[in-house]
């Protein structure tokens, strides 16, 4: 009972602070019970996602126990990955440091460290590890490693490089939406802007064309490329 009256005072709270939000507000002031309802679906969609959240992280603190109780390198990829995985780069540094070091022919330590290390900016570092992945397996998670490789040369002003791994990696998997916006990127920074232009130009048709399971993707590349064509 109290908890049913709390979350109606809530909703009304909520929807009355919205009502003087620009654009939207009318809806809250103008609709009566409607604007309540409105402001109550947020608030459930709310607490949902931080329930969700909250479990997530119940669940992420039993896994790490259970690998930490074991600490060889491992249990210390696989707290990398599950740091990773979570957005949290910089916690899974170390681990993956630790893994790549004491299981150096495993190719996915050396993927997840270039991951990390791209996330937190250290790009020189990510390409060390990129390149150690792609030299023990260069199909690495179906030619991801070899894409995340060319994203690093780009970023370090080695544009000729770039466009020559997004060649192998074309060759390997066919052309792609990413490709050739990154191809398009490398292009432009070496003032080819003609055959830039052509490659992001090749970004949209390429996503017009992708299969059902590809098209949110494709279509991110494609807005991408239409926001950089021109600059």
């Amino acid at each position: 009972m109290w908890r049913v009256l709390g979350f109606f005072v809530l909703a009304v709270l909520l929807a009355s602070v919205l009502g003087h939000v620009p654009i939207v507000g009318g809806l809250f002031r103008n609709t009566g019970i409607l604007g309540i309802l409105v402001a109550s679906a947020l608030i459930s969609a709310a607490l949902t996602r931080l329930g969700d959240y909250l479990m997530q992280g119940r669940k992420l603190r039993s896994e790490l126990r259970s690998l930490e109780a074991v600490g060889n390198a491992h249990n210390h990829g696989k707290i990398g990955t599950l740091y990773l995985t979570r957005g949290r780069a910089r916690g899974a540094l170390g681990h993956l440091e630790q893994a790549a070091r004491g299981e150096s022919e495993v190719p996915e330590w050396h993927y997840r460290l270039g991951l990390a290390r791209l996330a937190t900016r250290d790009v020189a570092g990510a390409l060390g590890a990129f390149e150690r992945c792609v030299a023990l397996e260069e199909e690495h998670a179906y030619g991801s490693a070899m894409m995340r490789r060319a994203e690093s040369l780009h970023r370090l002003g080695r544009h000729d490089e770039a466009l020559a791994v997004l060649a192998l990696q074309e060759r390997n998997h066919g052309p792609s939406p990413e490709v050739a916006f990154r191809r398009g990127l490398a292009l432009r920074a070496l003032r080819r802007r003609a055959e830039a232009r052509a490659a992001f130009d090749e970004v949209g048709a390429l996503a017009r064309r992708a299969t059902h399971y590809q098209r949110r993707s494709a279509a991110l590349w494609a807005l991408r490329a239409s926001f950089v064509r021109f600059v």
